[in-house]
């Protein structure tokens, strides 16, 4: 059963995609984990068992920084389980006897302290928030073995600090404001403690645990991606005409010509509304909300009331992220609009796009900054 659910969450965890906007923020979060540690190796000139331990706990913390597509963190958390039996091979002359023993007492503590880097993959899928990592990190393990005993006797208590490593997978979704919440499975190992046992010979103790992990996160100074503000469209102001002096001539007297029978009045078009229609987009997304198709429909309908019409979507992202990537995703959110005008009836041929990355703001923000106004498309009829 454990396996099967270890290889259901690293194979979900594992899908990616294209990678993620930069996030430029700092964050915090906790985890608590359902951790399995399984049996671990004790083996010394003498001594030499297996250490099973019963399924515990975990407890951690984070603090890092969001560049983007990358995360670097440090993190601080601690592992907790209890003996359960011992596969005795050689008792070191401690009186264990040998075979399985039930453990009397036992705990297994470790401490880790570790530097993590996380890459980020972008969402599933247009219209969701669902988001996989993958990372690893190196640090220091301090593991200490405390009262290990059987019916025989107590045969160890002692800790050492030695070298940690992790690796781990996992899904992201952002919640209301600037929180997120995870689900991740790690893998942490240390390198062999070296450990005393109550006679004083020295032996070695793997440590090898599995982790589920779920976890909250906050970001400081930004919502998290789900979270979208409804901003007013910008109304563009026409120029005044520039108002020229105009020379009269002198009058010259004609012969009164017949004037020619009025020809009639053509009949007046339709009313068109030319735009611009301004499309907003949730922070790092692609994806069209339900806002911004009843506004890209609008503009498909004024578009169907002529029979020549030329259309031009131009995309726009925030500077919340890195210049080439907002280029790209400004570029990726005009052929959306463009792609949804043309499910809305528009000619294809009649729709050019260009797209100005993080450029060209409605807003002038400094570097990093989210602004919901700033993403955005434009639709021009022309």
């Amino acid at each position: 059963m454990r396996k099967i659910i270890l290889s259901t969450v690293c194979g979900v965890a594992l899908i990616s995609g294209n990678a993620v906007a930069d996030e430029g923020s700092w964050y915090a979060g906790i985890d608590g984990s359902y951790s399995i540690l399984g049996k671990e190796k004790a083996k010394g000139s003498t001594l030499d068992l297996q250490s099973h331990f019963n399924d515990g706990w975990a407890l951690g913390g984070t603090m890092g920084y969001d560049f983007g597509v990358w995360r670097l963190e440090g993190e601080i958390g601690k592992h907790f389980h209890n003996a359960d039996r011992f596969a005795i091979t050689n008792d070191g002359g401690l009186g264990l006897g040998g075979g399985s023993v039930n453990a009397t007492t036992g705990k297994s503590r470790l401490t880790h302290y570790m530097v993590n880097a996380v890459y980020d993959f972008a969402a599933l899928s247009d219209d969701n928030k669902v988001e996989p990592f993958i990372g690893a990190g190196l640090g220091l393990g301090d593991l200490n073995m405390k009262n290990l005993a059987t019916a025989g006797g107590a045969f160890a208590h002692d800790k050492d600090s030695v070298f940690a490593y992790q690796m781990f997978a996992g899904l992201r979704v952002p919640l209301a404001n600037a929180f997120e919440m995870s689900l991740k499975y790690r893998f942490l190992g240390t390198a062999d403690a070296s450990l005393q046992d109550n006679l004083g010979n020295r032996f070695k103790a793997s440590y090898g645990v599995h982790d589920i992990m779920m976890g909250v996160t906050y970001r400081f100074g930004g919502n998290s991606k789900r979270a979208a503000a409804e901003m007013p469209q910008p109304i563009e102001v026409a120029a005044a005409p520039e108002i020229k002096e105009e020379i009269v001539p002198e009058p010259v007297v004609e012969e009164p010509v017949q004037a020619p029978d009025p020809m009639p009045e053509p009949a007046a078009g339709p009313e068109v509304d030319m735009g611009p229609y301004v499309v907003y987009f949730d922070w790092n997304s692609k994806a069209i909300t339900a806002q911004a198709q009843d506004i890209i429909s609008k503009a498909a309908s004024e578009a169907g009331k002529l029979k020549e019409i030329e259309i031009k979507v131009v995309g726009h992202a925030d500077r919340s992220g890195l210049d080439s990537y907002n280029d790209k995703l400004s570029l990726a959110r005009a052929a959306v609009v463009k792609q949804a005008l043309i499910d809305a009836g528009v000619d294809a041929g009649v729709i050019t796009m260009e797209s100005f990355g993080e450029t060209a703001g409605e807003v002038v923000t400094e570097d990093g900054v989210r602004e919901a106004r700033n993403r955005r498309v434009l639709i021009t009829l022309k």
